[in-house]
């Protein structure tokens, strides 16, 4: 049977791998794809060349205005890890050609900048920089205000999308996409208890986005009032509290770093207008 997909040489491979530091190109991932493997002859690899545009027709993306050695040129490839290079495939609206070409171009900006910088041992004072830094992405109304207080839950889970964003790559964004602070992500921290509790708050983070998309695909909640007086009912009543205790866990977290580096801790207020 003949093969009527236009699939990358090995040499293009190799080169969207490196240009991206064999990183995936998920600006919420950032997973490194490849490492040791115990056989000591080989490595263990779970990156993917993905087409930006698909190789075949029928499969997400494909342009059929495309030439062949357009689809499989550099230009239409990015590096992912094989979790993500499944996820863009199964929501082709969200994870559009001009989306997976801006994580692109973030990706490789971020890889330039790690091979520029100079890494010697990070000091106290160093991580206590970035945990300062880090509380900066928090200090926003996503983490202030009770879930039912909400004006937008587009913009509510656009804001935590945001907040994992700065986590990972130490770049924090305004809404309209541009860098409003640049620092490092949470990988460049050296103390690894301060590292593994910001994994944890990124997973937790990565929590609240699933269960907000799952509360909006089976109606969980009810849009009340228009203009600047709206608010959210949640139909269950444990599911909105969820995402209140999550936040504030999530802040409970990040204030026990800043306990030990001497910081200011954190609070999840709570706050509650009056309609």
């Amino acid at each position: 049977m003949a093969n009527n997909r236009d699939d990358f040489s090995l040499a293009t491979k190799e080169l969207l791998a490196n240009r991206v530091g064999r990183k995936c190109s998920n600006p919420s991932c950032r997973k490194l794809t490849c490492g040791a493997n115990t056989d000591p002859d080989k490595i263990t690899n779970i990156g993917v060349a993905s087409h930006i545009c698909a190789a075949a027709k029928g499969d997400p993306r494909y342009d059929e205005s495309m030439t062949t050695e357009e689809r499989k040129s550099f230009d239409n490839g990015i590096w992912l890890c094989q979790s993500c290079s499944k996820l863009i495939d199964t929501d082709t609206a969200r994870y559009t050609k001009e989306v997976l070409l801006r994580w692109k171009k973030i990706a490789e900006e971020l890889a330039i900048l790690e091979v520029e910088m100079v890494s010697p041992t990070q000091s106290f004072e160093e991580d206590k920089d970035l945990i300062k830094f880090f509380v900066q992405c928090f200090d926003r109304p996503a983490f202030q205000d009770d879930i039912s207080q909400e004006g937008r839950m587009e913009d509510f889970d656009k804001a935590i999308e945001d907040t994992l964003v700065a986590l990972n790559t130490g770049v924090l964004r305004t809404r309209d996409g541009a860098i409003l602070k640049q620092a490092e992500g949470k990988s460049a921290v050296h103390n690894p208890s301060w590292r593994e509790k910001l994994d944890t708050i990124a997973d937790m983070l990565n929590s609240i986005r699933r269960r907000l998309k799952i509360a909006e695909a089976e109606k969980a909640y009810t849009k009340y009032g228009s203009g600047q007086d709206v608010f959210y009912c949640f139909s269950d009543s444990e599911l909105g509290e969820w995402f209140n205790l999550t936040r504030e866990e999530i802040l409970k977290v990040l204030s026990s770093i800043c306990r030990e580096a001497g910081l200011r801790e954190l609070h999840f207020p709570r706050r509650r207008y009056r309609w």
